[in-house]
């Protein structure tokens, strides 16, 4: 009879049932969800950075390449530019500084070149010598780099006369300056229009695009070879030399005036004057300034 009793006290638990088993909480999942988000903002965020990085980049890349291209044919442009003293007017330099050296300056330079810089494959100029015009215009996207070329060899040449192309967009600004050698620092005030200087520099400024917010500046310096040390000064070494050549005329003539043979010491140091002096040794004495026969020249080399 004991085998056969039910005890009350288990016949209402469900066999395999444990105790301390459960699910989530609702704190729990929130919580878990604030963490996600929080990992998934700064994934975003990292990435975001990353790409923003990476078209800056791009553009920089891009602005600065189409900026080198043009920089570099203007640089070789200037290296072959053109110049002879025989004819300095046709060859000269001009410089009008619009703008200052600003990043909105709108320079204008000019110059005689022997290179293909600039110039299409079809262009008759790339044969010969031909005057460049470089400068910034227009406005807004379409502001670029402008290149105007014609024959050097022309007086006066009409605007439409001109080769004109734009070599490059969203330029915002072009500037040129020479240094001055005697002042030792870098100018703008350019009046020998006749001559060329000798080291220049030349600042293209970029507008902002895409990405970029600040500009783009690119700056070379240039040497021309050709140019003379100090601008202006080659037409009083060429005035020397054609009165050299005036007084070794006069001299080897016969002339026997000691203004003849004073001329000739002057310039010689002292190698006797005319065909009536002897050939004193070169800078032996100093011509008297009062005129004379050559002979005097002569008794006072054999006194000193």
């Amino acid at each position: 009879m004991a085998r056969g009793r039910t005890d009350l006290r288990t016949a209402g638990r469900r066999p395999g049932r444990q105790k301390g088993r459960g699910g989530f909480t609702l704190i729990e999942l929130l919580l878990a969800l604030v963490i996600f988000a929080m990992v998934m903002g700064m994934a975003g965020g990292a990435f975001w950075s990353v790409t923003k990085a990476w078209n800056r980049g791009e553009a920089v890349l891009g602005q600065l390449h189409r900026g080198e291209d043009a920089m570099e044919q203007l640089v070789a442009a200037l290296r072959g530019a053109a110049w002879f003293p025989s004819k300095p007017e046709a060859y000269g330099f001009w410089l009008e500084d619009g703008g200052g050296a600003g990043e909105n300056a709108e320079n204008k330079v000019s110059f005689v070149t022997g290179g293909s810089a600039f110039l299409p494959p079809d262009s008759l100029l790339r044969d010969g010598l031909h005057r460049l015009e470089v400068t910034a215009e227009g406005s807004g996207k379409n502001r670029g780099l402008t290149v105007r070329a014609w024959a050097h060899v022309a007086e006066e040449v009409e605007e439409r006369d001109k080769q004109e192309w734009q070599v490059l967009k969203g330029v915002k600004g072009f500037a040129c300056e020479w240094y001055d050698f005697e002042e030792e620092s870098w100018s703008q005030d350019w009046e020998e229009t006749n001559s060329l200087p000798k080291l220049v520099r030349v600042t293209l400024t970029m507008q902002p695009d895409g990405e970029l917010k600040e500009s783009l500046k690119l700056q070379r310096l240039v040497v021309l070879e050709v140019a003379p040390e100090l601008p202006g000064r080659e037409r009083t070494g060429a005035r020397r030399v054609g009165e050299e050549r005036e007084g070794n005329g006069k001299t080897s003539g016969g002339g026997s005036s000691g203004r003849s043979g004073e001329g000739s010491a002057e310039e010689r140091g002292g190698s006797g004057g005319g065909n009536g002096g002897g050939n004193g040794r070169p800078g032996s004495f100093t011509a008297p300034k009062g005129g004379g026969i050559g002979m005097s020249g002569t008794r006072r080399e054999e006194k000193l």
